[in-house]
């Protein structure tokens, strides 16, 4: 019984111990030096309104990105709606005053394609308000804070210099696609006379090609015989692709067959957010964005759209070797990557805010600044600055991690209160 006694007053110890650790504020004589040098090297920005055109806050990327050919804008998590506003002003910026002309995303390299094309030709009949459903995943076009945008892209299509709207990614992302992907397929092979019946699994289960991501589904009608067999027959198909001649859309078919047979083997392969997982698709996103930035487009200017981890320009685990580290290896200095983060996230319920990052994170700092918004550029700070060293942020999916910040990207471009995007009621 006393064993059992001394064990409770041990742990409760433990607690209270964890508690003072935890929760205990960190002394105003560690915070005061680096709140000091964050306002010393902070370019506040005034406003995140795509429609805010006086751009006077941003003429700081003038400088910053002379020389650049690849811009890379991540974010923390895909539900930052305020980070959409930021980086669509941002864009905006970009296109209109330094010649950035083509946006890419991680999204679906053909579905990304098909809808640019849409953009450009309305063959579909697409509405305006559904037509970045083709290309795009929901959080990056059906709500409020991303709309503007999207309306931006297609406008600029009347102009002397419209933006490029491309994919990158492996997965299929446009869910407005969603009923048209096989038709589209079969017309394609149709029109260039490749047989289908060749490949009787692929054509058997053409209708449900998005469905096959998911091992609930494809376990029921495939077993691991039927699974390869599967993925020889897209091989096949994208081969019988690559003997067409030489033109836009063969060359974007026959790399969306690819991507197709990646992706599928991706997902029966491993387990799904593990390093591996990500490993295997980093690599082949890269492949994607190499190919369009010397081969399609070639000489212009390229914003890159994807998520915060993917613009880390070095290794992040031994499993793990993000976009960015391909690229920053592939352009160098001519390659920017700007990562967002923010102190607190806005409840949307009562208007608290919540979220918050654990005491060391670098984040409390930039709220202290009383700042709604900044941008830091990591590059001109000295090596002496604890910008530079090791740090804790929430930088990457909220979560208090201690890396050398400044080797993973070039810029933050901080927000203190994200929130929720919004989308339109049902």
């Amino acid at each position: 019984m006393k064993k059992i006694f001394y064990a409770f007053l041990a742990s409760v110890a433990g607690i209270f111990i964890l508690n003072r650790i935890v929760y205990k504020e960190v002394p105003e004589t560690v915070k005061k030096p680096l709140l000091s040098e964050v306002k010393r090297y902070q370019h506040p920005v005034k406003s995140i309104s795509f429609n805010d055109t006086d751009f006077n806050d941003l003429k700081i990327f003038d400088s910053i990105l002379t020389g650049n050919k690849v811009l890379m804008l991540g974010e923390n998590t895909h539900r930052d709606g305020q980070t959409f506003k930021a980086k669509s002003r941002l864009i905006r910026y970009l296109h209109e005053h330094l010649g950035y002309n083509v946006v890419l995303y991680e999204a679906g390299q053909y579905d990304s394609w098909m809808m640019n094309q849409e953009m450009n030709t309305h063959k579909m009949k697409v509405s305006a308000d559904s037509i970045g459903g083709l290309g795009l995943f929901d959080f990056w076009w059906a709500n409020y804070e991303t709309k503007p945008l999207i309306s931006y892209f297609q406008r600029t299509k009347a102009m002397k210099n419209p933006i490029t709207v491309g994919g990158f990614d492996i997965q299929m992302s446009g869910g407005v696609l969603f009923d048209k992907r096989a038709g589209l397929i079969k017309d394609f092979l149709s029109r260039n006379k490749i047989d289908l019946k060749k490949y009787p699994l692929f054509s058997k289960n053409i209708d449900n090609l998005y469905y096959f991501i998911y091992d609930y589904y494809v376990n029921k009608r495939l077993n691991e015989k039927q699974k390869k067999q599967f993925l020889e027959e897209i091989k096949h198909i994208e081969n019988a692709v690559l003997r067409l001649n030489k033109n836009e859309e063969n060359t974007i078919y026959a790399r969306y067959f690819n991507d197709m047979r990646n992706n599928y083997y991706k997902a029966w392969k491993f387990k799904v957010g593990s390093m591996p997982s990500m490993q295997f698709r980093d690599s082949l996103m890269a492949k994607n964005v190499i190919h369009q930035i010397d081969s399609v487009y070639k000489d212009q200017k390229v914003i890159i759209w994807c998520a915060n981890i993917h613009t880390f320009a070095q290794r992040y685990s031994k499993d793990y070797l993000p976009l960015g580290t391909y690229i920053k290896n592939k352009y160098g200095k001519a390659s920017y990557m700007i990562d967002f983060s923010s102190y607190a996230r806005q409840n949307p319920v009562n208007g608290n805010t919540i979220e918050k990052p654990g005491k060391f994170a670098v984040e409390n700092v930039f709220h202290d600044t009383k700042t709604p918004y900044f941008f830091i550029n990591l590059r001109e700070i000295p090596s002496t600055s604890f910008l530079k060293k090791g740090f804790v942020s929430t930088i990457n999916q909220g979560m208090d991690e201690k890396k050398q910040w400044s080797s993973l990207f070039d810029g933050i471009f901080y927000i203190d209160i994200n929130k929720n995007p919004t989308y339109p009621k049902k």
